[in-house]
C-alpha cells in the first residue's frame, strides 16, 4: 500500500513537512560547525612541521569522514529541492514526496555514505586505540571482529536496498530485513565505540597513576576529552537503535516519527565531528603541556606512535524518511 493511499490529517501534514525542513536546517548548521572545526583541525596539525605515516592516516581518515557527511548534505540539499521545488504543487504533494522519499538511487546514494561513516568513523577510533595500547593485537582482537561485522551489515545493507527495487514481490519483507540489519549495524557500532572507548580511556589512566604531576594532569584532561567525545556520538547512536526498534517511532502519524528527522541530521556530522573535535583538542593540549619521553606513546594522542564515531524505518506503509 503507497503512502499516498493513507488518509493523513492537514495538521500532520504540515507537522512532517515542517520536521523535513526544519532538521534540514539543523544540518546546514551543523555542516558549517563541522567545516570550521575541520579546517582549523587541519591547520592545527599543518602548523606542526613533524611529518610521518600516522599523522597522514589521521588527516586521511578526518578527512574522509568530513567527505562522506558532505556528500550526504549535498543528498539532503536536492532531496530538500525535490520536495519543495520540483514537487512543491501543494502541501499534499510536498508532504507525499517527503514521506515517499523521492527515487530509488537517492535512497542508496544517501545510505552509502551514511553508514560507512559508521565504520570509517570506528575504525579511526580502534586503530588510535593500537596505539595507545602499544600496537597491541591482542587488545584490539575483539574490537576488528566488531569492526569486520560492522562492515559486513554495512555490505549486505548497500547490496539489499540496491536491489530492493528488482523485486515485484515482498517489497515490506525486504524493507524489514533491511531495517533489521541496519539496526544491527548500529548497535554494534555502538558496542564498538563504547567498549574502544573505554580501553583507550584506562590506558590513559592506568599509565597516569605511575607518573606524577603535571603528567597526571595531562592525562586525566585527556580522558575526559575522549569519554566527552565517546558520549556524545554514543547517546545519538543509542537513540536512533531506539528509534528503529519501537514500533511507535517508526509509524506513520505518531507524534514521535517527526524527532527521527532531527536525531538523522544530527547522525549525519557526528561520526565525523566526533573524532575530528577530539584530535584537535588533544593537538591544542598537547602543545601546551610537556610529557616524560618514557610516556610520549601514550600521552601523544595525535596518534603518532614513536615506536613506528537514508536508513529505511518499517511502517505501515513502506518509505524511507531518509534520502
Amino acid at each position: 500500500m503507497s503512502t499516498s493511499d493513507q488518509p493523513f490529517s492537514t495538521n500532520f501534514q504540515q507537522a512532517e513537512i515542517s520536521s523535513n525542513l526544519n532538521s534540514s536546517m539543523l544540518l546546514n548548521y551543523l555542516m558549517g560547525i563541522y567545516t570550521l572545526v575541520y579546517a582549523g583541525t587541519l591547520f592545527i596539525y599543518s602548523s606542526n612541521k613533524a611529518t610521518h605515516a600516522n599523522r597522514r592516516i589521521v588527516l586521511s581518515a578526518i578527512s574522509v569522514l568530513y567527505l562522506l557527511c558532505f556528500v550526504q548534505f549535498v543528498v539532503q540539499w536536492y532531496s530538500i529541492d525535490l520536495d519543495v521545488v520540483i514537487n512543491g504543487d501543494t502541501r499534499e504533494s510536498i508532504f507525499f514526496s517527503t514521506v515517499e522519499g523521492g527515487p530509488k538511487w537517492l535512497w542508496v546514494f544517501a545510505n552509502v555514505p551514511f553508514y560507512a561513516s559508521f565504520v570509517a568513523s570506528d575504525g579511526l577510533l580502534i586503530w588510535r586505540c593500537y596505539h595507545v595500547w602499544g600496537r597491541s593485537f591482542r587488545v584490539i582482537s575483539v574490537l576488528l571482529i566488531l569492526l569486520l561485522a560492522e562492515f559486513g551489515l554495512f555490505v549486505t545493507a548497500t547490496i539489499l536496498e540496491g536491489l530492493s527495487h528488482r523485486l515485484t514481490s515482498g517489497a515490506n519483507t525486504s524493507a524489514a530485513l533491511f531495517n533489521s540489519l541496519t539496526s544491527a549495524l548500529v548497535f554494534v557500532s555502538l558496542a564498538t565505540t563504547v567498549t574502544t572507548s573505554l580501553l583507550i580511556g584506562y590506558r590513559i589512566y592506568s599509565v597516569a597513576r605511575l607518573n606524577g604531576q603535571p603528567s597526571k594532569r595531562l592525562f586525566k584532561h585527556i580522558v575526559v576529552l575522549v569519554i566527552e567525545s565517546a558520549a556524545v556520538y554514543s547517546f545519538v547512536l543509542l537513540l536512533d537503535a531506539v528509534f528503529a526498534v519501537i514500533p511507535s517511532f517508526n509509524l506513520v502519524g505518531s507524534p514521535l516519527y517527526q524527532a527521527g528527522y532531527f536525531v538523522d541530521a544530527v547522525l549525519i556530522v557526528v561520526p565525523g565531528m566526533a573524532p575530528t573535535v577530539l584530535v584537535a583538542r588533544i593537538a591544542v593540549t598537547n602543545s601546551n603541556y610537556t610529557v616524560e619521553p618514557t610516556i610520549t606513546h601514550i600521552s601523544n594522542l595525535h596518534f603518532e606512535s614513536q615506536q613506528g564515531s537514508m536508513r529505511g524505518r518499517s511502517a505501515n506503509v513502506t518509505i524511507d524518511r531518509r534520502r
